[in-house]
């Protein structure tokens, strides 16, 4: 059944709208996930930059609060008293964080024993030179020429000490580690040294600032290491086993702890992740730290490393992210789509399920009305007295009868059909003889066939047996011989055959008449349906004949299939299930296994 012009233009309306809305939603969607990836991208950046420089502002604190505890102020302090730098020592120790940061704390005077603090005793003794104290040597007096000459003009110590000021007289050297601090008026000055723990600054100090810094809900966000390169493969600190060597070329983030190489004056820069586009903070941030007692060669300092933990390095994390939110939103998008197509596929099936009851409602009303006017007519005709002889009153009783019949089985079929599609229709199910179902069948509708002048030729296996309900198999089949008759057109021609084949029975009920077109095949076994062809030819019907057949061989575990060529005539075929033969049958006289019969008008 085709869809109204009218109806066909509404969804084509309806359609193309939501198609552009859709493209539309699809176009945003990927700008805006493009957006959001971009802004998570800054933003991650900004965060991570962030938490590396103040992991490095930290970790510059703990050994600045060293050389600011053992400050000296010449007011209050006496000068050439190396005992006070043990009280300052004492006191430091006991508010520090870690208080075995320090491992040593020497006086290195020219010429003289060096001396070693007791930490116990908190007082200074003699001591050996520390093994390191060979190779720091030379570079001491070098910086301790550099730095008088530049106070040459002012007393050593007239100020407070300010961090990370070189005239201050504090450097820093990273492969012992230790902080070297130059006290003492001219020639008589001497070189402070504080020598740090580097087991604390690697099993405590650095593991910690990491959990500070990098810390997220599930653990560390971020994968990361500190490199000291003097030695090759030296790995002060790693989150992960393995992570660190060799140095990353994908990391997010690398710091140079204490500053630039050699030759490159100032502060050591931060390098981060950050967009293509330059979008977001700089990938720069200076950080001050002591100068440098020994300048390293190459990449000998201290190297802060840092890589995403989930999906690789940043960028590749915000790619996953983009990706995801991307595959979320073109998710929804599909979902959507689909629902407005099955709205759509609803809605036709609404209008066309609408039309065919209208359909159904018109045929039913007509198929009503021919036997009821009948019937109406001849009651007033016998009311009146019209009828007045005994032949009169047996064509009117006859006529009566054969409408009421026929309105009677309208009825019996519109209930059948609504009980089959409700499953409420019970079914007896026993072994049956096929020939006997098909001649009650024929008995049915011999009334139909003998007024339409229909020659019907069978041929039957009188043998056939198949399991089902006697009654509605041969409703099934009555229903088909109707429809051959109905339109079987001009050749008014029925044939009817059952045997056995491949395990089946099959029952074929074939006429020569109208034919069904290609496009009605799919859809005649649909409730209420009938084709254009026999709504031109005013062949009445209700469009439930078929439905119902089908739903009877359904019912039986069987199906009805059809063959059919427009203009020469259609063949149903019930398939059911092959009962094997009648054991006991006696074939009639003269008759083989099959029986053929020709019944004419």
């Amino acid at each position: 059944m085709r869809i109204p012009l009218k109806e066909r233009t509404i969804s084509t309306f309806i359609v193309i709208p939501s198609v552009a809305i859709v493209i539309t939603l699809g176009v945003l969607q990927y700008r805006w996930s493009a957006r959001v990836s971009e802004a998570t991208a800054v933003r991650l950046a900004d965060s991570l930059q962030m938490s590396m420089v103040n992991w490095q502002m930290d970790f510059f604190r703990y050994f600045s609060e060293i050389s600011l505890a053992l400050r000296i102020d010449p007011e209050l302090d006496s000068p050439g008293d190396v005992n006070q730098y043990a009280r300052r020592f004492a006191e430091w120790r006991m508010a520090a964080r870690y208080p075995r940061l320090v491992s040593a704390v020497y006086v290195l005077r020219p010429g003289r024993s060096p001396l070693q603090l007791n930490f116990s005793e908190r007082r200074f003794e003699s001591a050996l030179a520390p093994q390191w104290f060979g190779e720091v040597a030379p570079e001491l007096e070098r910086a301790r020429t550099v730095i008088l000459s530049k106070n040459s003009n002012q007393q050593l110590n007239q100020s407070f000490f300010a961090v990370g000021d070189p005239i201050s007289g504090w450097r820093f050297d990273p492969l012992i580690p230790a902080l070297f601090h130059l006290a003492g008026p001219g020639e008589a000055s001497e070189w402070v040294a504080i020598q740090l723990n580097r087991q604390e600054i690697e099993q405590k100090v650095l593991p910690e600032l990491v959990q500070s810094y990098f810390q997220g809900t599930e653990g560390l966000d971020y994968q990361v290491a500190v490199l000291s390169e003097r030695k090759a493969g030296r790995l002060l600190y790693s989150s992960d086993e393995g992570f660190g060597l060799p140095e990353p070329s994908d990391a997010d983030g690398t710091v140079d702890i204490f500053g630039r190489p050699a030759g490159e004056p100032g502060p050591s820069p931060v390098h981060v992740f950050h967009m293509p586009s330059d979008k977001g903070t700089s990938a720069s941030v200076r950080i001050s730290w002591f100068p440098l007692l020994r300048k390293p060669v190459g990449k000998a300092g201290w190297r802060l490393v840092v890589r995403h933990r989930r999906g690789g390095a940043l960028g590749a994390f915000v790619s996953e992210i983009g990706r995801r939110d991307l595959t979320i939103g073109f998710g929804v998008l599909l979902v959507l789509v689909i629902n407005m197509a099955m709205l759509i596929v609803t809605s036709h099936r609404a209008q066309r399920l609408a039309q065919l009851q209208m359909n159904f409602v018109t045929a039913v009303s007509h198929e009503l009305r021919t036997p009821l006017t009948v019937i109406m007519s001849g009651a007033d005709n016998l009311s009146k007295g019209v009828v007045g002889t005994q032949q009169q009153m047996k064509q009117y009783g006859s006529v009566i009868g054969r409408q009421a019949k026929q309105l009677l089985g309208l009825v019996e079929q519109i209930l059948l059909f609504a009980s089959t599609r409700e499953s409420r229709h019970p079914y007896k199910m026993a072994t049956i003889r096929v020939h006997d179902v098909i001649d009650a069948a024929l008995a049915s509708t011999s009334s139909l066939i003998e007024e339409n002048h229909v020659s019907v030729e069978s041929k039957i296996d009188p043998a056939l047996q198949t399991e089902g309900d006697a009654v509605a198999l041969s409703q099934c089949i009555q229903n088909l011989i109707s429809n051959a008759v109905k339109y079987g057109g001009a050749a008014r021609w029925v044939g009817i055959g059952a045997h056995s084949r491949n395990g089946e029975v099959q029952i074929s009920v074939s006429d020569r008449g109208l034919g069904i077109a290609p496009e009605d095949l799919p859809h005649i076994f649909e409730p209420f349906y009938r084709s254009a062809g026999a709504r031109s030819a005013q062949i009445h019907g209700t469009g439930l004949g078929l439905p119902l057949s089908q739903s009877i061989a359904s019912a039986m575990n069987g199906r009805i299939d059809v063959a059919s060529i427009p203009g020469r005539g259609s063949t149903f075929v019930v398939h059911l299930r092959d009962a094997g033969p009648v054991l006991d049958m006696e074939p009639e006289p003269g008759e083989g296994p099959a029986v053929t019969k020709q019944r004419s008008p």
